[in-house]
């Protein structure tokens, strides 16, 4: 169930770390070559990123590390996106949406941003459990970058409150920045 209206403001707030408030304390610079990516304000107590490739449609590599009980997942598509897919239209993210169902809606939900210099959506939300469950906490981005889609997500799960830990992840994703995609040569 969707918190309700007056539970927003913490969405905002979230959104708004996101996009202004840096990392405070001390942070790790973490290269991911294999997606291109480069975390400059990991909080130095997350894991490594795990990274991995994905081969079911549509294939790319993911990558995860977790602070505590949130999880940073990453993930980049390795074919192309279609010429003139924009993450502000609401019916490319309709379409990401049904790709990627986790109970986050991008086409109607979130705010334009920008992630390492990118045009971005980002959606935070926030999920009552029942009574005796707690909230669920996510918070989305998606970014094009070189023609090919990023899906970046944090989530954890918090009762009572949202865990400090998920903030500090979410904050980290103002240092995100894209380069050239490394992966070792196989063959």
């Amino acid at each position: 169930m969707l918190i309700s209206p007056a539970m927003r403001p913490v969405g905002a707030v979230a959104l708004a770390a996101v996009l202004t408030w840096p990392l405070a304390g001390r942070a790790n610079d973490v290269d991911v070559a294999e997606l291109g990516i480069r975390l400059t304000t990991l909080p130095s107590a997350a894991s490594a990123p795990e990274v991995s490739a994905v081969t079911q449609r549509p294939a790319g590599y993911g990558a995860a590390t977790r602070l505590g009980p949130a999880v940073l997942n990453i993930y980049r598509e390795d074919d192309p996106v279609p010429v003139g897919s924009d993450v502000a239209d609401p019916n490319y993210r309709a379409l990401l949406d049904r790709r990627y169902r986790g109970g986050v809606e991008s086409k109607t939900l979130g705010a334009p941003t920008s992630l390492g210099g990118h045009s971005a959506w980002t959606v935070v939300d926030a999920r009552e459990g029942g009574s005796s469950e707690p909230t669920h906490y996510t918070c989305l981005t998606y970014v094009i970058v070189d023609q090919h889609l990023y899906r970046l997500t944090v989530t954890a799960d918090g009762n009572p409150g949202r865990p400090l830990e998920f903030d500090a992840l979410v904050k980290a994703l103002s240092g995100v920045t894209f380069e050239q995609v490394r992966r070792p040569d196989h063959g």
